[in-house]
């Protein structure tokens, strides 16, 4: 039934994201994520053809999941100044924020080598940028920010994530996870001309 390889095809990708966060890409194996999901090798190939179609599965759920929270806040009517904020508050606690981020440096080591990779990580990428800029052109229609060009405050902020999330990653004691949010969003206000006090920092 449908129901039935929906809910396998769920238990396997979810079980891809452990592996992977357990042993990196690298020591991902077919073999160790079926036996997590409880299905067979052959049962894992069936659904996703190749290990490399469900670990781009399971990146992409990692991402939907994300972004699934972020479109419930905006559906409700959000100002931008929140907007903002939830876009580095709404990945979860400290560890499955590192996990997170070690998934994608894992995406990125590999797309210098892969020119698949590499375009499914300019997709998500893409996907992110899309988001940020939507809720900086919100903001500059509230009057609450400030952006001559949203496109280049997009490309700073976006790729200022991306550094502080290396930097915690790796365990640089001025850069702690708990830390990532407020130094993100102090730039953000000097960058978008926005009181601080109302991206709370």
């Amino acid at each position: 039934m449908a129901g039935d390889a929906d809910t396998r095809r769920q238990r396997i990708i979810d079980a891809t994201l452990d592996v992977i966060r357990d042993h990196g890409l690298a020591g991902t194996r077919t073999q160790e994520i079926a036996k997590r999901a409880g299905v067979s090798t052959g049962l894992l190939l069936y659904h996703f053809g190749t290990l490399d179609g469900v670990i781009v599965a399971a990146m992409q759920e990692s991402e939907d999941r994300y972004y699934r929270s972020l479109e419930d806040e905006s559906a409700a009517g959000l100002p931008a100044v929140e907007r903002l904020r939830l876009l580095v508050e709404r990945s979860g606690d400290a560890g499955v924020v590192i996990s997170a981020w070690t998934l994608w440096m894992e995406f990125w080591v590999r797309a210098l080598r892969d020119a698949d990779t590499a375009a499914f990580c300019a997709t998500l990428e893409g996907r992110w940028r899309k988001v940020l800029l939507d809720v900086i052109e919100q903001g500059v229609r509230e009057g609450s920010f400030t952006a001559p060009s949203p496109q280049l405050a997009v490309i700073r902020l976006a790729t200022l994530l991306d550094g502080l999330s290396v930097a915690a990653t790796l365990g640089d004691r001025d850069v702690p996870v708990a830390a990532v949010p407020d130094l993100w969003l102090g730039a953000a206000a000097l960058e978008l001309s926005c009181d601080p006090a109302l991206l709370g920092v």
